[in-house]
């Protein structure tokens, strides 16, 4: 008896859960700033920043298959789109935020994330490492992140808090 109370709720439960409704979300996609921190070497100086996000999209067309596999403009390293996860660094100078547009390439490559099922909406966390060997500082920096979808559709962007780095 005791068995069939238990079979009988774990059958109650996903009726339940199976009744809920799809997540639904805009087709574009939306990112969240949750954290950024950074990671030094064996000399001390930090040499790169893991930036975490939040991210939806409602038709779940985030990120690339290797390359060879996409659309040619997802395969170009010369298209804007190459990048799906793209960064622009700014440092703190005489009490702004100044772009360092010389300091380029930050950002990288999100993996095909789709679901085969149905409801294609995503939902979940993405983590981003950022290696700084481009830059020598001591000071306050901060990203701008953004991504595209396959559908080159642009999310918002979000700014990170200030980090302090020390980078030789």
């Amino acid at each position: 008896m005791k068995f069939q109370s238990i079979y009988l709720s774990i059958l109650v439960v996903l009726a339940v859960s199976s009744c809920k409704k799809p997540d639904e979300f805009p087709i574009e996609p939306i990112i969240t700033f949750k954290d950024i921190s950074s990671s030094r070497n064996a000399l001390g100086f930090d040499e790169k920043v893991t930036i975490n996000l939040s991210f939806t999209d409602g038709d779940g067309d985030v990120g690339y298959k290797d390359i060879g596999q996409n659309d040619a403009i997802f395969d170009d390293p010369t298209s804007q789109y190459y990048r799906n996860y793209q960064a622009t660094l700014f440092q703190f100078i005489n009490g702004a935020w100044v772009e360092r547009p010389s300091i380029t390439g930050f950002g990288g490559r999100l993996p095909y994330l789709t679901p085969t099922v149905k409801n294609k909406s995503l939902k979940g966390d993405i983590s981003c490492d950022i290696f700084l060997s481009s830059l020598a500082a001591e000071d306050t920096f901060r990203f701008d992140v953004f991504i595209y979808d396959r559908s080159l559709h642009k999310s918002n962007i979000v700014s990170t808090s200030a980090i302090f780095l020390n980078i030789q």
